[in-house]
């Protein structure tokens, strides 16, 4: 016996139908926080662990925002290749009796983005800030700012983390110089700046791998045994004096590596050749032209198409927007307004053409829409997430 729709419950029942499919296909992303309860934390910090957004794919406004971990200052994040695993640090001091931060494994639901934590074990120093994954899919790689090291964690086959197979505490002399080089205004860093483990990345071959010291203004590249988990040092190239080297990226061809400093809130080009970096063109300010005053450069990100890098200025509240020529080299094209106080980080979405700006105390995420320069333009969408510090798309 068949049973048949009136023609308006059909239309509305399709329609539904239609709109789950939509819903289930529409881009997801997931926000890290920094929470008041992490140790030495401000209270004003007004995040709970991480979320879950949903992402409209015509005016790329993030929504129907989700707690989905509960968990201390998730700070930073990133996805196992395949999105089934996400990986992210504590940025704490106080996961052991050592005084260690932390990192977190968790299992992605592909239906629902809704995480299982499989296991937290320590980043082998305090205050970690940045974790990334080899692309032979075996290790977790984790720079911990004031624990002053650099760690690389074995990954189980089950995706949880396993013990860490190196840890690296560069030594030498301290550096108390101030940016040689930053705008004029700007304050004089902390004096004797130990070892500021900033970030660590491979490069994309695989073949190295690149760490940035933002006390010692240094750079480091790594090659890592896959087997044994070990990094052998291969080259250390220093920094203007001062400028904390803070976040750096690729060109797609991983010949040429973009790094912002901190403090002088300059972007520096490097050809890289061997695991050795060599300085290509003048650095260049991030800071609109004849600015003063004070600033701190956070995060650098490269473009897909490596034809554009841009660089998310704090205390400014401003993303710089480079272009990049065909020999690699960068010029400098505007800066455009954050819309909100401490861009923590910037994400451009899987599709390139929208960018986000984590406004950390402003406490909410800016949706920005490139135009046909590659310049960002604000489309008036924020979305209201205590304390945003990261953002990470599912595949």
């Amino acid at each position: 016996m068949k049973i048949l729709l009136p023609t308006i419950a059909l239309a509305a029942f399709t329609a539904g139908l239609l709109a789950s499919a939509s819903a289930a296909h529409a881009a997801r992303a997931y926000i890290g926080t920094y929470t008041p309860n992490a140790a030495g934390a401000p209270s004003s910090n007004r995040g709970e662990g991480i979320y879950l957004v949903d992402v409209d794919n015509a005016t790329g406004a993030p929504g129907n925002v989700r707690l989905v971990a509960k968990t201390l200052s998730p700070t930073w994040m990133t996805l196992s290749k395949d999105g089934k695993f996400l990986y992210a640090v504590n940025e704490v001091d106080s996961f052991n009796p050592q005084k260690s931060g932390s990192v977190s494994a968790y299992a992605v639901n592909p239906t629902t983005g809704a995480l299982k934590l499989l296991n937290v074990v320590s980043s082998e120093g305090a205050i970690p800030c940045h974790i990334s994954i080899h692309p032979s899919g075996k290790f977790a790689l984790v720079a911990n700012y004031t624990g002053g090291s650099y760690a690389v964690i074995r990954i189980n086959a089950d995706g949880s983390l396993g013990a860490a197979t190196d840890v690296i505490k560069p030594g030498g002399p301290t550096n108390s110089a101030n940016a040689v080089d930053a705008p004029p205004g700007q304050a004089p860093s902390q004096p004797n700046r130990i070892t500021r483990g900033h970030m660590i990345a491979p490069d994309p071959s695989g073949q190295f791998v690149v760490g940035d010291d933002a006390g010692r203004d240094q750079i480091f590249v790594w090659k890592l045994d896959v087997n044994s988990g070990k990094l052998a040092e291969v080259s250390v190239t220093k920094t203007l004096a001062g400028s904390a080297p803070r976040h750096f990226g690729f060109s797609p061809d991983g010949k040429t590596l973009y790094q912002i400093g901190e403090y002088n809130i300059r972007l520096t080009t490097y050809d890289i050749a061997n695991g050795k970096l060599t300085p290509k063109g003048a650095s260049l300010s991030a800071m609109p032209s004849g600015y003063q005053g004070g600033g701190s450069a956070s995060e650098l990100l490269v473009s897909a198409d490596g034809r554009h890098v841009y660089s998310a200025n704090r205390t400014h509240n401003s993303i710089a927007t480079f272009a990049v020529g065909a020999n690699g080299i960068a010029s400098k094209v505007t800066t455009t307004p954050t819309e909100g106080e401490t861009p923590r980080s910037l994400t451009i979405d899987p599709t390139g053409k929208f960018l986000y700006s984590l406004n950390q105390r402003a406490d909410n995420v800016a949706t920005f829409r490139f135009d046909a320069q590659g310049v960002p333009h604000f489309t008036g969408k924020f979305l209201a997430v205590g304390a945003p510090a990261v953002m990470v798309f599912l595949p």
